[in-house]
């Protein structure tokens, strides 16, 4: 484990102020660094009322569609409620497949010249990032290949928070491989289950099968998942709306992290300048 030693330590240098400065330093700090822990705060809980708000308002519309004047009727089902009239239910497994990753050794892993195989830190934020890749000169077959379309999923992981966390595979992304803590889910139905995936319904699902003993979402938990079902006409009109709608809500979100780690630095800096005397307190 990467560690900083006591010798280390032990050996720093940093400048030592007499006593009465020192705690006129730290009075100021307290006060200076309190304020802007209160606007981190600020934006921190800005947030996640937004996450919130993103994950409402997707889970309404896919259980309720976009007209607000639709008969409704019961779905059959206690915790689904009422859906639209004409809409239907569905189980995933009649929807799409559920591929489980690929399982390779650390002998297999190799430098940058080989496959990349997407891990749960290759998703963040519902997006396939490349800060920290691992690659595989295995061969791996087709399936196990990702293609435009697909659902990324951490099925997986030590912290439970992370399981059911996804992100679609653009051109971009394809061709690539997926690790075995990963699950693929591969439909024609893609953009409205994504959005499934991404709601209250997922969550509930995904964590109605987590026990004691198993921390894991398996292909046959997901296969056997019930969805509401509309028309191909209305899964496209909601996926195109909710693009909108939560593009608008992570520009705000985008923004708010933006703050935060402006008002992280400028907390930093104000630590380091005062305690290195550049800024006088006292």
């Amino acid at each position: 484990m990467p560690r900083v030693s006591w010798d280390y330590m032990g050996n720093l240098v940093f400048p030592l102020p007499p006593l009465p400065e020192q705690h006129a330093i730290a009075a100021f700090l307290d006060k200076a660094t309190a304020k802007i822990d209160a606007l981190i705060a600020e934006q921190e809980k800005l947030c996640t009322l937004l996450a919130e708000k993103r994950k409402a308002l997707i889970s309404h519309v896919v259980t309720k569609g976009l007209d607000p004047k639709a008969k409704l009727k019961p779905s059959g089902i206690s915790w689904l409620g009422d859906i639209p009239e004409h809409w239907g239910v569905k189980k995933l497994k009649y929807l799409g497949d559920a591929i489980i990753g690929l399982t390779y050794s650390p002998e297999n892993v190799v430098d940058d010249k080989g496959t990349l195989v997407l891990r749960s830190s290759n998703v963040q934020n519902g997006r396939i990032t490349y800060d920290d890749n691992v690659f595989v000169n295995s061969d791996i077959p087709n399936y196990l290949r990702t293609c435009e379309g697909d659902i990324l999923i951490c099925s997986r992981n030590g912290s439970r928070d992370l399981i059911g966390k996804n992100a679609i595979i653009k051109k971009s992304d394809a061709n690539h491989s997926f690790g075995a803590f990963m699950t693929v889910y591969r439909s024609s139905y893609w953009r409205y289950i994504f959005y499934i995936f991404n709601s209250t319904l997922f969550s509930f699902l995904s964590g109605s099968f987590f026990t004691s003993t198993v921390n894991q979402l398996t292909t046959g938990n997901l296969n056997n998942m019930v969805i509401p079902f509309p028309t191909r006409t209305e899964q496209q009109a909601i996926a195109a709306y909710l693009d909108k709608a939560t593009a608008k809500l992570d520009a705000l979100a985008a923004k708010a992290e933006e703050g935060i780690a402006l008002l992280k630095e400028r907390r930093a800096a104000l630590i380091s300048e005062v305690v290195t005397g550049k800024v006088r307190v006292a």
